[in-house]
C-alpha cells in the first residue's frame, strides 16, 4: 500500500467516523408494516444486481411504501437515461468521500428506514448509511457498527436476493415482537 493510499484510507475513515458521531437523527424502528418511506442504497456495477434492487423496490411500491433509490456505479460511467438517481467514481473526493447532488439530496431525506442492499459492505456506502437522517438502517455486516441499527451476516454469499429474504425476516419477527402483548 503506498503512502499516499495510506493517508487517504486514514482520512476517509477519520471522516467516517465524523459522520457516525454527529449525525445524531433519533432512531426507532415503528414496525416493517408502518414503515412509509424506504431509502435503498446498493452497488448499481452490475445488471443483474440493479434488476433484483428494482424488483424489490418494486414489491415494496406495490405495498404502499414510497421508495427511492440511490445506487454507485464503480466506474465513471455517465449515462442520463437511468430510471434512478446515483453516483459514481467521479462523485468521490480525493479521499474517497463521495459528494454531489443526488447523494446531498438522499442523505438528507428523513427515511422510515434505509436499506444498503448488498451481501458485502462498501465503504462508500457505509458513508452514506452513516450520514443518513434515516429512523432506522440496515446493511451488510461491518466493522463500523455505528453505521447500521440492524446488520445482516450473510456468511459470505453473494446472492441478493437470500439477503433481501433473510432481511425481511428478521424485520418481520422484529415487527411481530413489538405487537405481542407485555406479560406482567
Amino acid at each position: 500500500m503506498s503512502f499516499l493510499h495510506t493517508i487517504k484510507s486514514r482520512i476517509f475513515n477519520r471522516s467516517l467516523q465524523q459522520q457516525g458521531r454527529q449525525n445524531r437523527a433519533e432512531r426507532k424502528f415503528a414496525g416493517l408494516e408502518k414503515v412509509q418511506s424506504v431509502g435503498i442504497l446498493f452497488d448499481a456495477t452490475e445488471l443483474n444486481r440493479r434488476e433484483e434492487v428494482f424488483k424489490y423496490a418494486q414489491q415494496l411500491e406495490n405495498k404502499g411504501k414510497r421508495v427511492k433509490l440511490l445506487g454507485f456505479f464503480d466506474s465513471k460511467l455517465e449515462d442520463p437515461n437511468f430510471t434512478f438517481r446515483y453516483f459514481n467514481r467521479k462523485n468521490l473526493d480525493w479521499a474517497g468521500r463521495p459528494w454531489g447532488e443526488n447523494v446531498q439530496e438522499f442523505v438528507s431525506q428523513p427515511f422510515d428506514m434505509l436499506l444498503h442492499l448488498d451481501t458485502v459492505s462498501k465503504a462508500v456506502l457505509e458513508y452514506l448509511s452513516a450520514s443518513s437522517r434515516a429512523y432506522f438502517r440496515v446493511g451488510p455486516v461491518t466493522e463500523n457498527t455505528f453505521c447500521y441499527e440492524l446488520m445482516m451476516d450473510t456468511s459470505g454469499s453473494s446472492n441478493l436476493h437470500t439477503f433481501i429474504q433473510q432481511m425481511e425476516a428478521i424485520l418481520a419477527k422484529m415487527n411481530a415482537r413489538q405487537h405481542e402483548p407485555t406479560q406482567i
